[in-house]
């Protein structure tokens, strides 16, 4: 699958905020580590319970190996020397292969350094867009 390259060069919501490049695009199973490494940040600032968290091992399987993912994720990346995950988005649809259907956002999380610049906004946008 071939990612869409739209670069970003947003105006920070706040004044004195520098702007970052990034781009907005579909996760595939490269992604999955380092898309892992800021869902356990989720977890950590969220204290979402051990419970309720899921595994490496079960995150890439019902995510990115399974013929039906329980889940779809758009990642945000910046464009410097080498590609960073910055922020992530997950979500489903309530039935498999639906069209026109609600779409359901499970996480937004966008690491602090690079918030308040448009990424969780572009990010929101990028996942209504699919509607």
């Amino acid at each position: 699958m071939s990612r869409m390259k739209t670069l970003c060069a947003m105006e920070s919501l706040v004044e004195g905020v520098p702007q970052i490049n990034f781009i907005i695009c579909p996760a595939l199973i490269d992604d999955c580590d380092q898309i892992y490494e800021l869902v356990q940040e989720y977890y950590s600032e969220y204290g979402i319970p051990s419970s309720r968290q899921l595994n490496k091992d079960t995150f890439r399987k019902d995510g990115f190996e399974s013929q039906n993912p329980s889940f779809q994720c758009f990642i945000a990346k910046t464009r410097k020397e080498e590609d960073v995950i910055i922020g992530f988005v997950l979500w489903f649809r309530p039935s498999e292969n639906s069209t026109g259907q609600p779409v359901f956002l499970e996480a937004l999380y966008v690491s602090k350094p690079y918030r308040q610049k448009y990424v969780e906004q572009a990010l929101f946008e990028k996942t209504i867009q699919i509607y």
